[in-house]
């Protein structure tokens, strides 16, 4: 099974629903991880500010957060290997780097 940690910055929620305005790039990302196999991956992600305990924790992610700052969320590691920094991926990208490249290029 791979793991897929995310590390995203303090927000109210990780969905892009909440608050005034939506970030669709956060919904699709929403979307996506729900239909994720669960028998293939976990799906872990913690926000700064309901989970700080999450980046102290991971000497990684405590070690970009001391070097670059907040500016350097969010982080995707897979399976203990940063894989994206700083901004959130397409959804391709993201499931490219998953392995499921064939997958997204035939919907």
């Amino acid at each position: 099974m791979k793991t897929l940690k995310i590390y995203d910055p303090a927000m109210c929620c990780p969905t892009g629903v909440c608050g005034t305005s939506v970030d669709s790039k956060l919904l699709q990302l929403a979307s996506f991880l729900s239909t994720l196999d669960k028998n293939i991956f976990e799906v872990k992600r913690f926000g700064l500010s309901t989970h700080p305990q999450e980046y102290v924790l991971n000497s990684k992610v405590s070690e970009i957060l001391n070097k670059e700052g907040v500016e350097s969320l969010p982080l995707f590691f897979l399976d203990d290997e940063l894989i994206f920094s700083k901004e959130y991926p397409s959804i391709p990208t993201l499931s490219s780097k998953l392995g499921l490249a064939s997958f997204v290029a035939s919907i």
